[in-house]
């Protein structure tokens, strides 16, 4: 975007002295405006931190679950000239800060993160003139992280995750590394820039043509000064241009003007202008009361400046943007988009009110940008807004456009997200050993039909938690793991990713890794015990994570501990609670809580003489009536005394047992 801040500043001040007439212009006299840092929330969910200065984006995180942590330190809200951008990044939960760009881009290019934009503004790490505080920055490593997610490099997922963490307070950190000073700040929200005009600050008198030195006062250097002055004391509305683009010194000499008045005030504005980011800050002060100038006689017209008036090509302040609409958005907020129509302003301001209030600001974003979201809107009401650009003087306002969130677009849920804006989720998820290596397992799947960035891959043994274990890019459907456990049954499912968002699961598929695997070529015999964990395949001995247990007078036990022996295949359906076992031509499908079954798509009873016998969840584990089970996958089962239950399977019979028929 081409700013025409050089040529055309020349063109307009040319124009402008050389005008016989004045020009009205509608200022803000009295609003004093000054700088203040502001704080750098923290909240933390259990295994995540995030920060934020924004107040709405911090309240939100806690009503999804977030607790407080407080303040981190406290950051600048514009760009002042000691201060560097703070770059925010995010992947997936990890935030990372930086005030390097090329660190920044780094991040994004070679780990994956995506960047968010501009925090606030701070002071180097190496610069101690400015600020109070040195703001620390440490890692963890998480291998075993509750979520899921790992940190990215290149195609691969390491296997440890980098948590940044960030605080004041220098020391060792249990389970941090520390990596230096990120930053410089401030532990306060102190006053970062105030102008004060300091003469002629009330009760001077001065003749028209006398040279009168105006004086201030600035917390920071740099930056350039603009001087106006007002015929109508401190609340003037109607300000007439001394200089623009001066120099931050402290002092201008100004001839007066032939224009009578007791009640003169100076205003001085002050504006630094951020080349990297395209942003601006801006400060201002008024006399504290009028002065008087008297006349001496000659003709020395003041200049006084318009908002919206063009002169030639040029404009002197931003076009009012136009198009503004407000969009309902089901993470109870409110989105507006405008249409930019100017090519100079430095920012825009978003205004709101509710019916029959009056507008006040509620946020201001950077030049360029034509959205944003309200996330503090209620439920049920309508909000009106209206936006203007910014500059050195404010533009006018667009139109106005008004919005309201029904109840029906609720808070931020997890299925809301994943039905809505997630990609679609692969399918057909199976597992078979990997020849030549016990403790091996290769797993393959049916591609998503979305635009993603890769899948990943989780995995859990027992009823722990799912761990994310390895990943893979776009073009790929399997993956081979190694390094298991002997003696385990593992689950294990994918999911498909696009940035930090997930597709729901697939399905669910369970992976017996016994220390020695039963030949199946002739015949397989398996020992069960009620309420015992141990059980035999051939006489080996291995271990149950749940017993099989009586319910109902049946005998109930984790079928997959009998599946897998046997060489089938069983699913689980999670938004069914279903579970699928494929086994040559022989096809079984259960639900849990059910008492009736499907073999090769018939329905059938479970246990014709008891209604009560069906598949149940118990202890985390998905419990399935044995006999039933057992006798359709072509198995003799046999009831031994003491509780014993011993399955039998020849593979070899040239007599299989007919399947059932499908009418």
């Amino acid at each position: 975007m081409f700013k025409k801040r050089g040529f055309a500043a020349f063109i307009v001040s040319f124009l402008l002295l050389t005008l016989v007439f004045s020009l009205p212009y509608t200022a803000f006299a009295s609003d004093v405006v000054t700088i203040k840092a502001v704080p750098l929330y923290r909240c933390w969910n259990g295994y995540v931190h995030w920060y934020t200065t924004n107040e709405a984006e911090r309240d939100g995180w806690l009503e999804s679950g977030f607790s407080d942590e407080g303040i981190t330190c406290y950051v600048s809200p514009v760009p002042l000239p000691y201060t560097v951008p703070l770059y925010k990044s995010m992947l997936y939960n990890d935030m990372y800060y930086t005030t390097n760009p090329a660190t920044r881009d780094a991040v994004a290019g070679q780990y994956g993160f995506t960047y968010i934009g501009i925090e606030g503004y701070v002071i180097p790490a190496n610069d101690t003139s400015y600020g109070d505080v040195n703001v620390n920055q440490w890692y963890r490593p998480e291998p075993n992280n509750s979520d899921g997610w790992e940190w990215w490099s290149g195609e691969k997922f390491s296997t440890s995750q980098r948590h940044h963490f960030y605080q004041v307070e220098p020391g060792k950190i249990p389970g941090y590394s520390y990596e230096g000073v990120a930053f410089r700040a401030w532990n306060s929200s102190e006053l970062l820039q105030e102008i004060k005009v300091t003469a002629p600050n009330g009760g001077e008198t001065y003749k028209a043509g006398d040279v009168v030195d105006i004086k201030w006062t600035s917390e920071v250097d740099g930056g350039e000064m603009n001087l106006y002055y007002g015929m109508d004391g401190p609340a003037s509305t109607t300000l007439y241009k001394i200089e623009e683009e001066l120099s931050n010194n402290g002092s201008y000499k100004w001839t007066v003007p032939n224009k009578t008045g007791s009640n003169v005030v100076i205003e001085a504005r002050w504006l630094y202008y951020d080349n990297e980011t395209d942003s601006s800050a801006y400060a201002n002060d008024t006399s504290d009361s009028g002065f008087s100038i008297t006349s001496s006689g000659g003709i020395m017209p003041g200049i006084i400046i318009k908002p919206d008036i063009e002169l030639s090509a040029f404009k002197i302040f931003p076009s009012a943007p136009t198009g503004l609409t407000v969009n309902p958005y089901m993470f109870s907020r409110l989105d507006l988009f405008w249409k930019d129509n100017s090519d100079d302003e430095t920012g825009f301001v978003i205004e709101r009110k509710v019916q029959n209030g009056s507008y006040a600001q509620i946020a201001a974003v950077g030049a360029d940008i034509t959205k944003y979201s309200d996330i503090s809107a209620a439920l049920d009401t309508t909000y009106f807004y209206r936006v203007k650009a910014t500059g050195k003087f404010d533009s006018g306002y667009s139109n106005e456009a008004s919005g309201t969130l029904l109840k029906a677009a609720l808070k931020p849920n997890i299925d809301l997200l994943v039905s809505t804006i997630a990609p679609e989720a692969p399918s057909d998820l199976k597992a078979a050993s990997v020849s030549g290596d016990p403790n091996g397992v290769r797993l393959s799947w049916k591609a998503s039909n979305s635009d993603i960035d890769g899948y990943l891959i989780e995995r859990k043994s027992g009823t722990g938690d799912w761990e994310m274990t390895s990943s893979a890019s776009t073009d790929k459907t399997n993956v081979t793991e190694t390094g298991l456990k002997t003696n385990t049954i593992y689950s294990y499912r994918v999911k498909a990713y696009k940035l930090y968002v997930n597709s729901e699961p697939s399905n669910i598929i369970e992976f017996n890794n016994t220390a020695e695997k039963p030949v199946i070529s002739d015949q397989i015999d398996l020992d069960f015990f009620v309420d015992d964990t141990i059980y035999k395949i051939n006489g080996i001995s291995s271990v149950l994570d749940v017993s099989p247990v009586i319910k109902e007078g049946r005998t109930l036990i984790p079928i997959r501990y009998v599946t897998a022996p046997l060489g089938a295949d069983i699913q689980w359906i999670d938004e069914e609670k279903k579970i699928i076992i494929n086994q040559g031509a022989t096809i079984i499908e259960l639900w849990i809580g059910k008492n009736k079954a499907e073999i090769n798509g018939k329905s059938v009873p479970i246990d014709p003489d008891n209604d009560t016998v069906m598949p149940l969840i118990i202890n985390g584990r998905t419990m399935m009536p044995l006999r039933f089970i057992a006798e359709n996958l072509g198995c003799e089962v046999k009831w031994i005394p003491e509780k014993q239950i011993k399955i039998i399977y020849q593979s070899n019979k040239l007599d299989p047992q007919p399947e059932p028929p499908i009418n």
